[in-house]
């Protein structure tokens, strides 16, 4: 997962604009999320080990663009936040830079602490960076993916067959062709060193259809984060 009257708060850029999924239960012996616990009051800092990182999640929409004071359990959940502190592997992340994340990502765990509500998630687990805190739908392009993610700017769907009918929108069909804008630095092996990335920016691709996670800016543009081997070919 965008406003029409003013940019969301970057908390919304993925749980306002990205399509709802179906999540299955999980299967018995699958590894779930951690459920979120109180620090207790006498704990002022945590410090993040190896590669993970502890976000401080951006406040949630209570209101509607409009003005419309929203109930909690309609208030959209935000997944993004700036980086508070993160581990000594870390290699990507610096301290007070917005992060873009999953949140049913494996193995997060949220904590709350000191009135504000936190996330610690493995670095590797983060969709993308943006320049500095305070981003919103606006800033989508100026995102830095991680690891092996593409960032991609959709193709427009025609509402018109090549015979010249106009179609319902239930009828258009999504392209899966798009434009590369960004990509991360590459994948690290076991071995560590890091696999250089293959696409490159301004290459058009076409991609797996149910691929990566979906953001849209204040136009309604659409925008893909995925992984690169998510990519089907070049073209």
């Amino acid at each position: 997962m965008a406003a029409s009257l003013a940019p969301p708060a970057c908390g919304s850029l993925m749980a306002a604009a990205a399509a709802p999924r179906r999540h299955a239960a999980p299967r018995r012996g699958a590894v779930v999320r951690a459920a979120g616990f109180e620090m207790p009051a006498e704990y002022k800092k945590v410090t993040p080990l190896a590669d993970r990182v502890l976000v401080k999640i951006a406040a949630a929409e209570t209101k509607t663009t409009g003005g419309i004071i929203l109930a909690e359990s309609a208030q959209r959940k935000p997944t993004s936040g700036d980086v508070f502190e993160f581990g000594a592997d870390c290699v990507e992340v610096a301290k007070g830079k917005t992060v873009l994340y999953n949140k049913f990502g494996i193995g997060c765990t949220d904590i709350e602490m000191g009135g504000d509500s936190y996330i610690m998630i493995k670095e590797g687990d983060l969709i993308g960076t943006f320049p500095s805190s305070g981003a919103t739908a606006a800033d989508i392009p100026q995102m830095t993916p991680m690891g092996d993610r593409v960032l991609l700017r959709s193709d427009e769907a025609s509402a018109i067959t090549a015979g010249g009918i106009m179609l319902t929108e239930g009828a258009i069909e999504k392209p899966c062709t798009a434009t590369v804008l960004a990509v991360g630095p590459g994948k690290k092996g076991e071995d560590g060193v890091v696999k250089p990335m293959s696409i490159k920016a301004d290459d058009k691709v076409m991609y797996f259809k149910y691929a990566g996670d979906k953001m849209y800016d204040t136009e309604g543009k659409e925008y893909v984060v995925l992984h690169e081997n998510d990519i089907l070919a070049t073209f």
